[in-house]
Order: C-alpha cells, then structure tokens, then sequence
C-alpha cells in the first residue's frame, strides 16, 4: 500500500507489521519492490497534490500502476472530476478498480453551518473562545497563519495544539493525553489520517477550492456522534442551508460579539483606573 501520509503509513506498519509492504511514495523510490497488488490510499490526495505540490507522487502513481496486475484506488471522497480522470487510466492499465467509501456524503452534517460575512468578522469571533464543550478546530491555509493563530490563543490563556505537513505523527500521540486542548490549529493536513477528539466547532480561515477537501475537513466533526458546528467563508456542499436564517444568526452573533468586546474594555479601563 502507497500512503500519502506518513503519519497513516506508520500506524498500518505497526498494525500489519511485515505481511503488508506499507510505504509513501517518496520511501517507495528507496525499496523498489515489485508486488502484483497495488493499493494508493487517500487517492484524492494524489490528484490534488500531485499536480502541484508533491509532483513526485504522480510519478510513482504512473509507474507502480504500470508495474502491477492490479490497481486499488482507496478514498473517502472521489468527486466526477476524479471518476472521469480514472477511465481514463482504465484505458491504459489491465486492471484498475476504485473503492469510494463516502460517496460524496457527509456521515454526520453539522448542527448548524454558518457563513461568515467577511474573513476579519470570523477572527473577531474565534477571539471570543472556544464554543461547546468538545474541541475548537481551526483550519488554516498556510503554516505561518497556524503560528500566528497559536501564539495569540496562547497569549489569551487558551490551551492550543497546532499541527502542519510532517507534524501529523506528533499529533496523534498527543490525542493520548487525558487533557485535551481548547483549539487545534492546523492546516488541511489534519483532515487525512489523524483520529482527533470530540470537536465541537469547525472554523475555515479560507475558502477550500473543492468538495473534497471540504467533506474530508467537514467530516472531523461528528466522528462519534456528537453535535458540531460550522463557521466557514462559502457555502456549503449539498447540506440544508437557509440565506434568511444565516443572516438572523449572524446579526445576533454579531451583537454578542460587540457587547462583549465592549464589556472587556470597561472591564480593562476599570482595571486600570
């Protein structure tokens, strides 16, 4: 099996031990062993990233494909786009199957999903605190915007674990400590292969540029049952969603925000008279 993510090919190592050859693409070039089975885990990953970030993973794509009897396309997600993409390689390999396990549907929607009218009124409103009573996750485009947001949630008193590319190991021996964290700041490389705790709100800090990506991030909510909820700059895929009752949320959040700011500011010049 070919994983993207090194963080999943280490825990199917240790789970499989020797009867599975479990690899990334990058530690496949290093082994160079022909097997007629070839699994590519999180398939979507290949199509995204491959075409940009890591063009390595495409090349091994093409060459352990030409080399084995059979290939197996493993993903939660595999949008038209990516189905439409896989003909066409049907037609250059013998044998080529794609196992779809979400089939582009939500196991657990959220319990409200809100668009937030602009990206500064969604800081101002992650400055108020984590909501619920499980984990705040907040997902962000670029590994400076997780430092930033670390620090100034730290600075406020808020326990906060970030995770970006070639962290995701680290992060799943922390989800072993019985305290848990406030927030989690992470880029979308937490949305593939980490088992995370109960979270109780979801925060998009950018909009995601597919359904994908936006079901693979949408779906760390929800994972045992529980209620979450959403806060994000697009609408969403395929889930119930009202303009009208939007707007009514977001105008009476908006209050609370002010009347809060302004209560911690009488609260300060109190303090400092």
């Amino acid at each position: 099996m070919v994983s993207p993510l090194r963080a999943l090919a280490d825990e199917c190592r240790s789970k499989w031990g020797e009867e599975i050859l479990v690899v990334t693409p990058e530690e496949w070039l290093f082994n160079q062993q022909k097997k007629s089975i070839v699994i590519f885990d999180e398939y979507h990953l290949y199509y995204y990233w491959g075409d940009h970030f890591r063009p390595l993973m495409w090349e091994v794509f093409y060459e352990l494909s030409a080399q084995a009897d059979v290939v197996i396309l493993l993903s939660a997600t595999i949008s038209k786009v990516m189905k439409d993409e896989i003909f066409i390689f049907k037609n250059s390999f013998d044998e080529i199957y794609w196992c779809d396990y979400g089939n582009q549907q939500l196991k657990f929607s959220p319990q409200r999903y809100l668009v937030a009218p602009s990206r500064n009124w969604l800081s101002n409103f992650i400055n108020l605190g984590p909501r619920g009573s499980g984990v705040n996750l907040i997902f962000c485009a670029f590994r400076q915007e997780v430092n930033f947001w670390e620090d100034k949630l730290t600075s406020q008193g808020f326990k906060v674990w970030s995770c970006v590319g070639g962290e995701a190991g680290e992060m799943s021996k922390k989800m072993a400590s019985l305290i848990l964290p406030d927030f989690i700041v992470a880029t979308s490389v937490l949305s593939h292969g980490v088992n995370l705790p109960p979270i109780s709100c979801i925060y998009f800090l950018y909009p995601l540029k597919n359904i994908d990506f936006w079901i693979q991030m949408i779906a760390r909510g929800g994972r045992q049952g529980e209620d979450y909820e959403v806060f994000a700059l697009e609408r969403p895929y395929g889930i119930k969603w009202s303009f009208y009752l939007n707007f009514l949320a977001i105008v009476i959040l908006s209050l609370k925000m002010n009347f809060i700011f302004q209560w911690r500011e009488i609260r300060q010049w109190i303090f400092k008279e």
